[in-house]
């Protein structure tokens, strides 16, 4: 009997012990929120994912449908909700979702269960409790976002001036939260200008009727009851009355046709994981709500709408290009793609230095057909009309007449002529020379416009890195000021921050003169106009490392011995490819065939045939009357050989200038080719270099991330002062910039690498690079 007892017992407790662990395992989170619109749909549906997502310990945290509240955009019903709430035995925590609704539930003086309050929209102003970045009230917990319109408002002037503003706010937050109301009069005061509040419910038209017609500016608060549809309606409004418009929670934003915001995009997601990590300090860590932090700090990005600047007039100055994010702008870049094959082509057909050189080459093929035309024959055609004295004409009896009128033709042809000869295989030499330096001016003109695209997007890269330092230095500041805010610092810091603002304004107003720069150079190379701008391809900026195929060539940079077999092959190929050797080997050609013309000259002579046929026209006066047998018609051909004798010493002076100028031409060729193998090692020799600083640049710039990391958590914990963050921060901003030198160095070595060998053989096509790598892999395993 006492066996079963015991049994029974036993089965009681398991289930009291199972019944335990499932009811402290279901946490049920009450909600009640301000009222419904399609903003809080998306509002709500993000918050309660992220608190799921993020709660799955050993607790199970829910909201059931009948615990979720709407509060209906009336105060009452939402203290009455948050009073059901609260003495609920069936809601553990309550998360109060709304400007109203979450100051109603600060309001309250004491909380039997956890209760979040998302969001604040002012702890100070509206006069909620806060001790040291918490609530200090037990199970309170909630999110100030601590938006500072003075800040804004500066932001906002900075943009344009105004001195009648409208401040555009939800009618029942405005009416619910008293506080708020004197907030007009205190910017009126500090700013020096009349403002005016107007309240929205659903209707823009409503909004847009209120506003008056010298308001020169437009300020927004939450609006949440406007729909997607009359937010349109509303900014629509603001550009057809060239109304500057700010926008100060995002909603409406510049893609709605707001003029400029200040908030990140991804703002509303941070907020939701700020509200999911307390929520997961108190189901899984049993933390108390009213000591876990509520200050809320979102990333700032001021972002300018340049579509809704240029339809309302206004023009932003640099210091706010520099550090804004600026969508719309047709004036940056340009639709037209832009990668470094077609970069390289265009220069190749629109480059003006080479289309010079192309006009030198077709000038030397007429050179070459005017050195053959002396081995042509030759025709003249000539007419005179002549008059001698009477006496004269007399005394030659008939053959030189008073008056007469001729015409003739000669003809000769050059049987040879070592001058002639010589000539024309001279030029014909002379033009594969200039032939071979329109191949180097070709391989030059290739390269520059390679290096030139390269540095477009290096420019780029740098400017957006230094970009990125001025969004976080901004960050910092933020940081600074709530570390003041709440007394972990002092006023020196904000003044440190706003110093190394000044310095990254700076740095970006470089960075884009380097990038305007960059672009102006390839304009230049391409014979584009100056200004003109394209947009680089996305996957050179994103994977720069792809722009050039350099897979198959970097398994041979992994170690010295490799690499110098690597650089021997290179020599013998540009050694093979050059056209700078065989532009100058050429020309030896040409000065050869001089040398053997001068030595020729001292006894072959010219030898030629002439003719010449003479018909006279008319005749008069004395001596006009032929003797007997003789016609107007006159002719004479002939056969001719010349071969001068003495010059003057011009003979041999001309063979020793010749040969001197060969022997010349030989040393430069000797010259020409120990430099094209000192270009082609000193490239190997800096791939040696460029292509592992690429990995070790980027270890270093993780390594400084992951520090800037580690020192910013110190930072706004207390634990690190502001110097070592600066430092920090410095430090990553350095290694991110060589990190992005070092990939945009070694392409360009590779570049060098292929001009000095006389051959891009990585942009060749593929049967022809591939018969290339062959090559190259056959040398490097027999050099094995």
């Amino acid at each position: 009997m006492k066996r079963k007892y015991a049994i029974v017992w036993g089965v009681i407790c398991l289930f009291l012990i199972f019944a335990s662990i499932s009811q402290a395992g279901n946490i049920r989170i009450g909600l009640v929120y301000d009222g419904e619109s399609s903003h809080f749909k998306k509002t709500r549906e993000i918050i309660l994912n992220e608190i799921q997502g993020m709660t799955h310990g050993v607790n199970h945290v829910s909201f059931p449908a009948n615990i979720q509240v709407n509060g209906g955009w009336n105060v009452e019903e939402i203290n009455k909700s948050l009073d059901r709430l609260m003495a609920s035995d069936k809601v553990d925590m309550v998360l109060s979702l709304g400007e109203v609704s979450a100051h109603e539930a600060c309001r309250r003086h004491s909380f039997s269960k956890p209760v979040f309050a998302v969001p604040v929209v002012d702890a100070k102003l509206q006069g909620i409790p806060s001790q040291k970045g918490t609530s200090g009230v037990h199970n309170l917990n909630y999110i100030n976002t601590f938006s500072s319109i003075d800040r804004e408002i500066q932001l906002f002037r900075s943009i344009t001036p105004f001195s009648h503003i409208v401040i555009i706010v939800d009618d029942f937050i405005f009416k619910s939260i008293p506080q708020l109301e004197p907030l007009s009069r205190q910017l009126a005061h500090k700013f020096s200008m009349e403002v005016t509040v107007v309240t929205a419910t659903d209707s823009g038209k409503n909004v847009l009727a209120q506003i008056p017609p010298e308001t020169d500016a437009v300020f927004v608060l939450p609006v949440p009851r406007l729909s997607d549809q009359q937010l349109h309606i509303v900014t629509d409004g603001f550009i057809t009355r060239k109304l500057p418009s700010f926008s100060l929670r995002g909603r409406p934003g510049v893609s709605d046709g707001i003029l400029a915001e200040a908030i990140a995009e991804d703002s509303l997601l941070q907020l939701a994981r700020n509200v999911a990590a307390n929520v997961q300090d108190v189901v899984d860590g049993g933390a108390d709500a009213g000591n876990l932090p509520t200050i809320f700090e979102p990333d700032r990005k001021l972002v300018i709408n340049m579509a809704t600047a240029r339809a309302i007039n206004i023009h932003p100055n640099w210091n706010l290009l520099t550090e804004a994010e600026l969508i719309n702008d047709e004036s940056i870049l340009s639709e037209e793609q832009m990668n470094i094959t077609k970069a390289m082509q265009e220069a190749l057909t629109a480059n003006l230095d080479l289309a010079a050189a192309n006009r030198l080459v077709e000038a030397g093929m007429a050179q070459v057909k005017e050195a053959r035309s002396s081995l042509l024959p030759q025709l003249a055609l000539d007419t005179q009309a002549t008059i001698v004295d009477e006496d004269r004409a007399a005394a030659y009896a008939g053959t030189l007449p008073e008056r007469q009128w001729t015409g003739s033709i000669q003809a000769t042809q050059v049987i040879y002529s070592e001058k002639a000869w010589a000539g024309f295989t001279i030029e014909k030499h002379l033009q594969i020379a200039r032939e071979k330096g329109l191949e180097t001016v070709r391989l030059d003109i290739t390269q520059a416009a390679a290096n030139a695209y390269m540095n477009v997007l290096r420019a780029r890269s740098i400017e957006r890195i230094q970009k990125e330092n001025l969004k976080l230095t901004r960050k910092n500041l933020e940081r600074a000021r709530i570390r003041v805010e709440i007394g972990a610092g002092g006023q020196e810091e904000i003044y440190r921050w706003e110093s190394q603002i000044a310095d990254s304004r700076r740095n970006v107003l470089k960075a884009q003169s380097v990038t305007l720069n960059a672009f102006n150079a390839l304009n230049t190379l391409l014979n584009r106009p100056v200004s003109d701008t394209f947009t680089p391809d996305k996957a050179d900026e994103t994977d720069p490392l792809g722009i050039l195929p350099v897979k198959p060539l970097t398994r041979y940079m992994e170690n010295d011995m490799e690499l110098d077999k690597l650089g021997r092959f290179l020599i013998t190929e540009g050694l093979n490819a050059a056209p700078e050797l065989k532009e100058i080997e050429a020309a030896i050609l040409a000065q050869t065939r001089s040398i053997t013309q001068a030595e020729r000259e001292f006894w072959v002579p010219t030898v030629s045939l002439f003719s010449d046929v003479t018909e006279s026209f008319s005749k008069s006066g004395e001596g006009s009357e032929y003797a007997p047998g003789r016609n107007d018609t006159d002719w004479s051909a002939g056969i001719k050989a010349s071969l001068p004798l003495y010059s003057g010493g011009k003979k041999i002076a001309s063979l020793e200038r010749t040969q001197k100028e060969s022997a010349r031409l030989h040393h430069k060729r000797d010259g020409l080719k120990n430099r094209i193998e000192e270009r082609i090692l000193n490239a190997v020799h800096l791939l040696r270099a460029s292509y592992p600083g690429i990995r070790l640049s980027m270890d270093a710039a993780d390594a400084a991330r992951r520090n800037l990391d580690l020192v910013t958590d110190s930072y706004v914990r207390g634990i690190k002062p502001v110097i070592d963050l600066i430092d920090a921060q410095n430090q990553s901003l350095v290694a991110n910039q060589q990190a992005v030198n070092a990939v945009y160095d070694f392409l360009i070595d590779i570049m060098t690498l292929q001009r000095n060998i006389g051959h891009f053989f990585l942009f060749e096509p593929q049967q022809e690079r591939g018969a290339w790598m062959i090559r190259l892999t056959r040398y490097m395993e027999v050099s094995l």
